[in-house]
């Protein structure tokens, strides 16, 4: 395992402003961070310049600042959108696909080859479930193409719907996605798991990985105090409730060697400037503590 960063750990500031991705490369590896992951979920919010027709200039910009930096991008994170959704129209479906393709060009500009994507749930069909099973493993496939003409796999995320309940999403407990990978029966695409999600869905996670182990190729690395309050989710790994300890030594078990990448947007987002440097050299060193753990159960 090698540790990474989301490119969301310091984006969004107090006051409404954003660093600029550069900047954020920058003080993140001045931490110790050498890995990074491109989020499209941030970069695509109004304030982005991946939206408008500079785009392509700004990602080779990007490309360049972290050749100075020495950093790379390992798994990123492509553009996803309700594919499902019945609210969807075909003018806001082409634009979709159109900012989905263009996040996995700029993910292959940034030298990565494993983005991650996320399921839909298909809420028009009595049969919900198998309905939503069958139309994401068609779609999956138009996509693991389009991934593959970029030299890329792709890693579907866990779901989480403990907050809409009764209500239900696909692609949220270990049977329904070992049953969906297993069907789907290509390689180059697996599982990426958020032990966030997973915590929030009360699920026994080291149960969980040994039982999805082989499909495992990304994963994201956040904590929550909450359930139901997305303001407290997404928070640095020791700062919640999931037990690391046993995370960590499942890993090891289970002989994970993708990305341990911390996604945890809410962290740093409240602090002002001046505090970011420290608080990064400290999810620095959260993380490589958690590496630590893995490395002990190896004897190492």
């Amino acid at each position: 395992m090698r540790l990474a960063t989301s490119s969301n750990i310091v984006c969004e500031r107090p006051d409404g402003s954003v660093f600029s991705l550069e900047k954020t490369l920058q003080l993140a590896s001045a931490a110790g961070f050498r890995v990074f992951d491109i989020s499209f979920y941030d970069w695509s919010l109004p304030h982005s310049p991946f939206l408008g027709d500079g785009w392509e200039a700004w990602i080779n910009g990007v490309a360049e600042e972290a050749a100075r930096l020495g950093v790379v991008f390992g798994q990123c994170h492509a553009y996803t959108y309700p594919f499902l959704s019945s609210a969807v129209t075909e003018e806001q479906r082409a634009r979709h696909e159109e900012l989905l393709e263009r996040s996995l060009y700029c993910c292959r500009v940034l030298g990565s080859k494993l983005c991650v994507t996320h399921p839909d749930t298909d809420r028009t069909a009595v049969d919900w479930l198998s309905a939503s099973r069958r139309k994401n493993s068609e779609y999956m496939k138009r996509l693991l193409d389009r991934a593959l003409h970029y030299d890329m796999e792709l890693a579907v995320e866990n779901m989480c719907d403990y907050s809409i309940a009764p209500l239900r999403k696909f692609f949220s407990q270990p049977e329904e996605i070992v049953d969906f990978l297993r069907d789907f029966n290509d390689d180059r695409l697996g599982l990426c798991w958020d032990f966030e999600h997973a915590d929030i869905m009360q699920l026994p996670q080291r149960d969980a990985l040994l039982y999805m182990r082989r499909y495992l190729k990304a994963t994201h690395v956040s904590d929550t105090h909450s359930t139901v309050d997305d303001t407290l989710m997404h928070v640095m790994p020791l700062f919640g409730t999931v037990d690391w300890r046993s995370v960590m030594r499942t890993l090891h078990e289970i002989g994970y060697q993708g990305d341990f990448c911390l996604e945890a947007h809410n962290y740093a987002n409240r602090l002002p400037d001046p505090l970011i440097p420290t608080a990064l050299q400290l999810s620095h060193e959260i993380g490589t503590y958690l590496l630590s753990l893995a490395e002990e159960e190896a004897g190492l």
